[in-house]
C-alpha cells in the first residue's frame, strides 16, 4: 500500500534503541512494516505540515514524511522528546 524510505538519522536511532532494547526496536519495525503494508496502525496527520504524519507504538513516536505513495521515515523519539 505504501512505500516506507527512511533517513540515515532515524536508521541510527533505531539502532540505539535496538542496543537498548531489542523487543522494542522489534516492536517499532512491525508497527511500519504493517503501516506500510496494509494501512493500519496509530498513524496521524500533524497539524500545521500538509507532509508531516506521526506513527505512534509504545512509547515512540516516528516523524513521517509522505510524499505521493512513500512515507520518509524522518526521526524515532521518545514520546517524551517527540514534540
Amino acid at each position: 500500500m505504501y512505500e516506507i524510505l527512511w533517513f540515515h538519522a532515524a536508521v541510527d536511532q533505531l539502532f540505539e534503541i535496538s542496543r537498548a532494547d531489542p523487543r522494542q526496536a522489534l516492536r517499532i519495525l512491525t508497527a511500519v512494516r504493517s503501516f506500510g503494508r496494509d494501512g493500519k496502525g496509530d498513524v496521524k496527520k500533524l497539524q500545521g505540515s500538509s507532509v508531516e504524519w506521526r506513527i505512534r507504538t509504545g512509547d515512540w513516536r516516528l516523524r513521517a514524511a509522505k510524499h505521493g505513495a512513500a512515507f520518509h521515515i524522518v526521526s524515532v523519539d521518545n514520546r517524551r522528546d517527540a514534540y
